[in-house]
């Protein structure tokens, strides 16, 4: 297993090296991991080190909040007069 988790971390670097090198003739590289986090042990200057909290450069907050579409009442409306007390 671990031979095997050695070669995917090779593979990966090899696709940033890719990326680097593409950067480098200056053409933009955007990519996303979303399925894998890996972690390389030599690290290089050139090396990217995505983490499973780095978001995609082209992420935007999703503008719809979660939660129900129609409102709730959280002050008095009409359906809900104010007590007055006396």
């Amino acid at each position: 297993m671990r031979n095997v988790n050695l070669n995917i971390l090779k593979f990966l670097e090899s696709i940033d090296n890719f990326c680097l090198s593409l950067t480098n003739m200056g053409l933009e590289v955007s990519y996303q991991l979303s399925v894998i986090s890996y972690q390389f042990t030599e690290k290089t200057p050139h090396t990217l080190h995505p983490t499973p909290y780095t978001l995609h450069p082209t992420y935007t907050l999703h503008p719809t909040p979660h939660f129900p579409t129609s409102p709730l009442p959280h002050f008095p409306t009409s359906h809900f007069p104010l007590r007055r007390s006396s």
